[in-house]
């Protein structure tokens, strides 16, 4: 890669932009478009998703009005297909009688909707409808909403401008010849100082403008229009920072970031992972004090697995991947948790548990069932 970002400007590549190339029956080819000193806007926080009122009809008892945050409404068609829908900053305004039933109730919520992708609304109409909290417990259901099966536009596209771009020969011929949109898949890839990828991002190549450089020397300034979705955000310009150097080589380094930088730090440790072949065997220790919270729970866990900076999940899904392999280890192995008392009662305030398992607990009993001993230390 390091070669890849080499070129002759008196400052260093620090992205590439790579595209899907075709080559024989295979079109998993990354075919280098071009490199560029900088880029701006990939830290930009999109407008929130407008405030919708939905009212929630015939449904079962039980919900007060007030603040609910994060919530899903799932709906089921006849033919049993499920849908749902995120609810953003959701709020009970009203809890009213409902017409045709006094034994149920509807609700009126104040809310922003997150998008749908695949909703068939006239082919397959949902009959029946459950609201459940964050964690995904469920709080009511109800025969229909009202306002919520309409179609919502998708987030506008943001401006993402390359700064000093140079392009490849492949593309500079596509777009002399009347193809900015060439090829469909497009990454841009963020290098750390050493050359080496520190993120992938999705960018595609719509291209609306081009320009000569403000940095000269015969280079290009060039605008994309780019989904907000697959951005970073701006809670990832912090781990950009501290990755920027090279990978961390001190385990730890995402303590005291808020959640969605953990995030953004466990998909720069995905892109890094060179895990060599599967092992099994071995014994391996996880710093269980000071995990903060569940994302920093499976950044201690990938680190503790695979070193500092290390991936093994960012969630449970993502962990039952890794213990199918291609990872690094594979069980059977060991893992010593220390201080798991203390990661439950870190863990603590996100859960409502009523007496089931902590998350701490369902990860460790997890992890038995894939024949990982688990060291409760």
């Amino acid at each position: 890669m390091a070669d890849r970002a080499r070129w002759e400007q008196p400052f260093p590549a620090r992205f590439l932009i790579v595209g899907e190339h075709e080559a024989g029956n295979r079109t998993d080819v990354d075919l280098l478009l071009g490199r560029c000193a900088a880029v701006e806007g990939l830290f930009a926080d999109p407008p929130p998703p407008p405030r919708e009122i939905l009212v929630l009809r015939g449904c079962t008892p039980g919900v007060t009005a007030g603040w609910l945050g994060s919530a899903a409404i799932t709906g089921r068609s006849d033919a049993g297909r499920e849908y749902g829908w995120e609810l953003l900053d959701a709020e009970v305004l009203v809890v009213g009688p409902h017409a045709d039933d006094p034994a149920l109730v509807d609700l009126v919520v104040a809310t922003a909707v997150g998008e749908v992708a695949d909703f068939r609304f006239a082919q397959d109409p949902c009959e029946r409808f459950a609201l459940a909290d964050s964690r995904n417990e469920p709080l009511t259901t109800c025969a229909r909403v009202t306002g919520l099966l309409v179609e919502r536009p998708r987030s506008a596209p943001l401006p993402v401008r390359l700064i000093g771009f140079e392009p490849t020969e492949p593309l500079r011929a596509k777009l002399d010849g009347g193809h900015p949109g060439w090829p469909l898949y497009t990454e841009l890839w963020a290098l750390d100082d050493d050359g080496r990828v520190l993120d992938r991002i999705s960018t595609g190549l719509h291209i609306d403008r081009t320009s000569p450089s403000v940095l000269r020397g015969g280079l290009l300034d060039v605008q994309l229009s780019v989904s907000p979705d697959r951005l970073p955000g701006p809670a990832a310009r912090e781990v950009w920072r501290r990755w920027q150097p090279g990978p961390p080589e001190q385990p730890g380094g995402w303590r005291g970031l808020g959640a969605a930088a953990k995030q953004a730090w466990q998909t720069l440790a995905l892109h890094r992972l060179d895990p060599g072949p599967d092992r099994p065997g071995g014994e391996y220790h996880l710093a269980g004090a000071g995990v903060e919270d569940v994302t920093g729970l499976h950044c201690a866990l990938g680190e503790a697995i695979n070193g500092p900076g290390g991936y093994y999940g960012r969630e449970w899904n993502g962990l039952k991947d890794c213990l199918g392999g291609g990872f690094g280890p594979v069980s059977p192995f060991t893992l010593v948790w220390h201080d798991f008392a203390v990661t439950e009662r870190e863990l603590a305030s996100e859960e409502d548990l009523a007496g089931e398992p902590s998350y701490p607990e369902d990860l460790a009993r997890l992890l038995e069932g894939r024949r990982v001993r688990v060291v409760r230390a």
